[in-house]
């Protein structure tokens, strides 16, 4: 545990780098940590619940460690007795870590930056998939076989229902969008339609203005 404080610390003080920068690389040193121990699936999981139950749910506690009235050591105490037995030690010394480098406002983007790496480190993509109707177990298994043998890796799928699709998918992976809803496909007719109309009323102008 000491080397691994050593390593946060060192992350804190000599880099001057701008926040994502920062969340990076304490994601890095909380997943370097954690594979130590091989904990770091549960840590990162520990971290996210976090995330969504405190940081997210209850917004006035994080306001605790924004106040200037609070010392470092009174907020230190506080994670202390909030977090410790409830979750893993290396994830209470992480958060230690963040308040006595002043970087638990980064928490959000350092966990998502966590999970990241862990998954790239695992091969595994982050999906999202949006249908118009809830996906059956059978469509599931088949829709992640099919993306797993596209993307060479084990996809982590994020389901979403959205009526306005009426049918098909629409599938992100990072910054790629796969759009085979029906709702797209649609607007593509529609737009082919209003082209085509466009190029018959030019080329009736055309006609009449070589008539004339």
């Amino acid at each position: 545990m000491t080397g691994y404080v050593e390593t946060i610390g060192k992350i804190a003080t000599v880099l001057d780098d701008p926040a994502p920068e920062l969340a990076r690389n304490y994601a890095e040193a909380i997943v370097n940590a954690a594979d130590g121990e091989g904990s770091t699936e549960a840590a990162i999981s520990d971290l996210e619940e976090i995330v969504a139950d405190i940081v997210h749910g209850q917004p006035q506690f994080m306001a605790l460690f924004d106040s200037p009235s609070l010392g470092t050591d009174e907020k230190d105490r506080i994670l202390a007795q909030t977090f410790e037995g409830r979750t893993l030690p290396i994830v209470v010394q992480f958060l230690r870590v963040l308040n006595r480098h002043g970087r638990l406002s980064l928490i959000t983007s350092i966990v998502r930056r966590a999970r990241e790496t862990w998954d790239k480190r695992q091969n595994r993509r982050t999906v999202t998939v949006r249908s118009a109707v809830a996906l059956d177990e059978h469509q599931v298994n088949a829709l992640r076989d099919r993306l797993a043998s596209f993307l060479q890796a084990t996809p982590v799928l994020t389901l979403e229902t959205d009526p306005t699709l009426i049918g098909g998918l629409v599938v992100q992976v990072g910054d790629d969008l796969y759009d085979a809803s029906v709702k797209s496909r649609l607007e593509q007719i529609r737009n082919r339609l209003i082209e085509g109309k466009r190029h018959e009323i030019q080329s009736r102008r055309d006609h009449f203005g070589y008539s004339a």
